[in-house]
């Protein structure tokens, strides 16, 4: 029975690592004339509230946040966050010609969709996808203090600093970094990993070269395979459905705007506010 289970899980990865690979067919198909199309961002946004912030109460999140990220219900934690953005990488995949919640999945892979939260070892990197200064400002984004570094220590301390001090307020951080933009953030890390795909012509899927070019030759590996079990694992509808019940059962006197809360009204709620940032006239 062990056995079975164990050959039947194996099969469904295959099936969906090949399924992956199938949909890398349309990867550079982005209508830029060339790479350098890439290094700037097609628009800019900053916030304007056209949706008025929403009031919650009672709200218990699963999994906890410290330093390192999300922990206790990690995985749990890590989707329900990850899903309030779904909307923009839905969008930004849509215009770049990326499988299906490959941005999604590196947001787990990076931030756990906690998106002021700095890389944990202070070394400059920030963003729902992590980025560093010196590739942000390669991709046409502003960082705080125009730093251009690819690891500072000074510049992480700085940014926790600065995130305290506006106290976790994203609206009022985007003015100083677009890496807190989320739509800026991950359209910038849609376009890293089209121009790393163009620049290299290897026998590797078109997604490994470019999460080759992104993350690097130390880390790509291990990386490559967290990012595929993250698409697999926001692919998986019974996962999907375990995560909304266990929030239901944690939120029962939740409420949204005075109004009785929901997994459903929740990842709603939060979607809506990404319209603030841009996402109807993104395109």
């Amino acid at each position: 029975m062990i056995t079975n289970l164990i050959q039947n899980k194996f099969l469904l990865l295959f099936i969906f690592f090949l399924f992956i690979n199938c949909k890398t067919e349309e990867f550079t198909r982005t209508g830029v004339n060339s790479r350098d199309d890439l290094l700037k961002p097609t628009f800019h946004y900053s916030y304007k509230e056209i949706i008025k912030e929403p009031e919650f109460k009672n709200l218990k999140m699963l999994g906890s946040v410290k330093k390192s990220g999300v922990y206790g219900e990690r995985l749990y934690g890590q989707i329900l966050r990850c899903l309030r953005f779904k909307n923009i990488t839905k969008k930004v995949e849509k215009k770049y010609h990326l499988p299906d919640n490959l941005l999604l999945a590196m947001i787990v892979q990076e931030s756990g969709g906690v998106d002021l939260l700095p890389n944990s070892t202070d070394d400059g990197g920030i963003g729902l996808i992590h980025m560093q200064a010196s590739l942000a400002k390669k991709f046409g984004l502003k960082t705080y203090k125009n730093c251009n570094k690819l690891v500072c220590k000074k510049h992480g301390k700085e940014l926790r600093q600065l995130i305290k001090e506006y106290n976790y307020d994203r609206k009022k951080l985007i003015s100083c970094d677009d890496r807190f933009h989320p739509i800026l953030n991950i359209d910038a890390a849609a376009r890293m990993l089209v121009y790393y795909k163009m620049g290299k012509m290897t026998q590797n899927t078109q997604i490994e070269t470019a999460i080759y070019g992104y993350a690097g030759s130390y880390n790509y590996k291990k990386y490559y395979k967290n990012v595929l079990l993250y698409m697999e694992k926001l692919n998986d509808k019974s996962l999907l459905d375990d995560i909304e019940k266990e929030f239901n059962r944690q939120n029962k006197s939740l409420t949204i705007n005075n109004e009785k809360g929901d997994f459903d009204l929740y990842i709603e709620t939060h979607q809506k506010q990404n319209i603030n940032y841009g996402l109807r006239k993104y395109k």
